[in-house]
């Protein structure tokens, strides 16, 4: 039955090429009729008869039910003195069957599915001459049967294949809209503002529509932060509606993705967006910021669409959704940092600034002189307070990076004074973590172009890191080594190493590989996106390898200046 109903032959109208053959048999035979049957479940069906005019009998009336039992030609001389047909009501009817000869026509598989068969009232008996012919004629009706479904199958194949073909072209046009949006995003000279309108022109075109919205929704009214709308009926900036008047009603109630191809046909025709604004198409989804509902991004347009929106489509818009989402959250946190930054500044530069002066004062015998463990003390004190300055400075070059202000002054300067002068201003700290700072230089001094102040801003950083991140009684080595026309400096530690986890994003600002052991270890996880910028605006670079649990070597590379260039730097 798979095998008939494989063909999708049942039911379909006459063909020619079945009755060509039908016409011959009943010609050639002389008989009454002349069919191609086919044997299904409860019925015999005819796809082409001749001299018969119904379409179908019921299986247990059907001779062919049984020729297709075997391989070769059924073929009955006279049914009413068979003892397997002589009761069947088309034997017993007036003018019943006599004669029958029935070959089985098969598969491609080689299941016999039906016969072609001629039928006479009167009995008699085919020659050997007939009996080829009839066989002949049924190859004849078995070739069609399977060229037909060939046929099918081609036809099938050329559908799967067109529609393979406009998928891998709307998979190639949503490769290159997401190709476009990641030069948007890459892009630093567009603010927020100008990536999200150039997101939303960019979703109009791929997805066809006239209309782009990002919306904020808060206490259930949908606010407008960036759109993209026809020039005659412009959507603006800050234009607020009820949320129950938009779409995006329905899309928050989604909880992800909603799609409406023709609004007027489906239940969306009843909606006040609808009635109102008269929206026939729209897609849209909610945008998550911090994980929690901010608002949705919508593509719409006053014209229907003919089709359902493509998987294509829905998987853009859900890409897309995410990006903003992602976008405005990192605008919050920029928010958040330079309020932090600026509070920073207020509230702790100016009275830093007064402590230090007065150290100074005091240290400098501004009254009166001062010897021994005092002095000693004091001077811990200043130390203490610039370096205290220094991590306010930070989180202010940070904000300076941020907005392109941070600059250095770089000229011609020896290598190992550079790295005594670190390692001698840092060894306060280094002493308060329990920890020594080896110093390793070779006997050739190298030259190198760097701002002196940023480089020992630099080196502060790396070093302070090593001496905080390791055991107590731990050593941190400084060394030199040349690569080609580079110089590397390396401070080694053995300490606790950097988690596999926080290596691809410990550049960035604010990275901590455990944000609860630097609160007690201190530092603000700026230092290190502060050394990357420095270096590279020195023309350097800066990297690291690392083992937890074994040690890490940070290192920063200089080029090296060659004695022309020493004097002429």
């Amino acid at each position: 039955m798979r095998a008939l109903h494989g063909l999708a032959i049942l039911d379909t109208p006459p063909e020619e090429r079945f009755d060509r053959i039908t016409r011959l048999a009943k010609h050639l035979f002389r008989v009454e009729m002349a069919l191609v049957s086919l044997v299904d479940k409860d019925r015999q069906w005819f796809k082409s008869r001749q001299g018969l005019s119904i379409t179908q009998t019921c299986r247990t009336q059907s001779f062919c039910a049984y020729a297709i039992q075997g391989a070769g030609m059924l073929e009955v001389e006279d049914a009413s003195q068979d003892a397997r047909f002589k009761d069947n009501v088309s034997v017993t009817a007036p003018g019943g069957v006599r004669f029958y000869a029935g070959v089985p026509l098969s598969t491609s598989d080689g299941y016999y599915v039906g016969t072609l068969c001629i039928v006479d009232s009167q009995p008699r008996q085919l020659s050997d001459h007939e009996r080829r012919s009839l066989l002949d004629l049924a190859a004849c009706a078995e070739e069609e049967i399977k060229r037909a479904a060939l046929e099918r199958e081609i036809v099938s194949a050329s559908k799967v294949r067109q529609r393979l073909t406009h998928q891998e072209s709307q998979q190639r046009e949503l490769v290159a809209a997401l190709a476009s949006l990641n030069e948007i995003s890459a892009s630093s000279q567009l603010a927020l503002s100008q990536q999200l309108t150039a997101a939303l022109e960019l979703g109009c075109r791929y997805l066809d529509a006239s209309i782009g919205i990002v919306s904020r929704i808060d206490n259930d009214i949908y606010e407008v932060v960036a759109a993209v709308s026809p020039d005659d009926k412009p959507i603006e900036k800050g234009n607020c509606l009820p949320l129950a008047n938009t779409y995006c009603e329905m899309t928050l109630k989604s909880k992800g993705l909603l799609a409406i191809h023709h609004a007027g046909k489906g239940r969306a025709r009843y909606h006040p967006c609808y009635v109102t604004f008269e929206i026939e198409s729209y897609i849209g989804s909610v945008i998550q910021v911090s994980g929690e509902p901010f608002g949705t991004i919508s593509f719409s347009s006053h014209a229907c669409r003919d089709e359902a929106f493509p998987e294509t489509d829905k998987t853009f818009v859900r890409l897309l959704t995410r990006w903003v989402g992602d976008a405005l959250e990192r605008e919050r946190v920029e928010k958040l940092k330079s309020e932090f930054v600026a509070t920073v500044s207020h509230e702790l530069r100016t009275p830093l600034t007064s402590i230090a002066g007065a150290l100074k004062l005091v240290v400098a015998g501004a009254v009166g002189p001062i010897e021994g463990q005092v002095h000693q003390m004091l001077t811990i004190a200043l130390r203490n307070s610039d370096r205290l300055s220094m991590l306010i400075n930070d989180l202010l070059d940070i904000e300076k990076l941020r907005v392109g202000l941070l600059k250095v002054a770089s000229s011609s300067q020896s290598l190992s004074s550079l790295l005594k002068a670190s390692i001698q201003e840092n060894h306060s700290y280094a002493l308060q973590c329990n920890v020594d700072l080896n110093l390793k230089l070779s006997n050739k001094d190298w030259q190198v172009c760097v701002d002196p102040i940023r480089f020992q801003q630099i080196m502060a950083n790396l070093l302070s890191n090593a001496a905080k991140f390791s055991h107590a009684g731990d050593s941190v080595i400084v060394e030199c080594e040349k690569h080609d026309n580079d110089i590397r400096v390396n401070v080694k530690d053995s300490g606790c190493g950097v988690p596999d986890r926080f290596k691809a994003v410990i550049f960035q600002q604010f990275s901590q590989a455990n944000a609860s052991d630097n609160r007690v270890k201190g530092g603000t996880g700026l230092g290190l996106t502060i050394s990357k910028a420095l270096t590279e605006q020195m023309g350097g670079s800066i990297g690291f390898s690392s083992k937890e649990g074994v040690g890490s070597i940070f290192y920063i590379q200089f080029p090296w200046l060659k004695e022309q260039d020493v004097e002429n730097p």
